[in-house]
């Protein structure tokens, strides 16, 4: 989240959550004992439903489609991940329960 505005308020929010999300992404990486990768990261929040309720609770975010976008800001190449695409592909009905 890059800072442009003079706003301190919005500074702070914006230097918050990137705090937050990158503390999230190094607890799932103690959590499992190895070093992940964001793709990898977001595959599991993806199928862990109670995770990705944690993840939204952190970060205050109140939809999926929020979930999504903040990946997306993060590393905006993630949608060309092909592990992303085939597991997207593979569950395309049913992704997000």
């Amino acid at each position: 989240m890059k800072i442009s505005s003079n706003n301190p308020l919005e500074n702070t929010y914006v230097k918050e959550t990137t705090h937050t999300f990158m503390g999230f992404c190094s607890f799932i990486s103690i959590l499992h004992n190895k070093k992940i990768n964001l793709p990898n990261i977001f595959i599991m929040l993806l199928k862990d439903r109670k995770l990705r309720t944690f993840f939204k609770e952190l970060l205050d975010i109140d939809t999926d489609y929020e979930f999504v976008q903040m990946f997306l800001f993060f590393d905006p190449s993630l949608h060309k991940s092909k592990y992303i695409m085939k597991y997207v592909n593979s569950r395309r009905k049913n992704l997000i329960l």
